[in-house]
């Protein structure tokens, strides 16, 4: 309503057109209570042991292995990755997220913020990123680039079959 000068609404009040009268405000979401407090520390804290264990696994498996591949059962794409690799005789390592529940899932959070997309496969030759995955695999198939990148890596030996693979324990 406008009263002389002035708009006010309902009981007059000094409030301008974009402020509402608030009662108390409930906490953020993501508030915690003093009794709360504790619990959500242990859970950050279990949180970031988790992101730990899985950084180090990632290290250890593309570290530990000429060729890795981050996979997941019902992926075309890692299908189409490991045939390239078996069809040139390549020895390699697999590790498919998607049967290892939380696990797998903080593996791909590792492997999304190394490669900027939470996408599989994630292929590492000599712990480095192919480009593309699988299409990009096959690519350098294709173009008979794969076969010399392998010899690189695995000293003349594009089978890479002298070289131990590092497993995730239990995968």
């Amino acid at each position: 309503m406008f009263n002389g000068d002035k708009f006010q609404s309902g009981a007059a009040s000094g409030m301008g057109a974009g402020e509402s009268k608030a009662e108390a405000a409930p906490p953020p979401p993501n508030a915690t209570t003093a009794a709360e407090a504790p619990a959500a520390a242990t859970e950050e804290e279990k949180f970031k042991e988790e992101v730990r264990t899985a950084a180090g696994q990632f290290k250890n498996l593309v570290q530990g292995n000429k060729v890795m591949m981050f996979s997941a059962t019902y992926c075309t794409y890692c299908t189409v990755a490991k045939r390239t690799l078996e069809d040139l005789g390549t020895a390699f390592q697999a590790v498919e997220v998607d049967t290892m529940g939380r696990e797998g899932e903080m593996l791909m959070n590792v492997v999304a913020a190394v490669t900027g997309a939470r996408v599989v496969p994630a292929i590492y030759i000599c712990g480095q990123l192919v480009p593309g995955g699988g299409t990009g695999l096959r690519q350098l198939a294709a173009a008979g680039e794969l076969t010399g990148i392998l010899e690189r890596c695995c000293d003349g030996d594009a089978t890479c079959a002298d070289f131990a693979q590092f497993r995730l324990h239990g995968h």
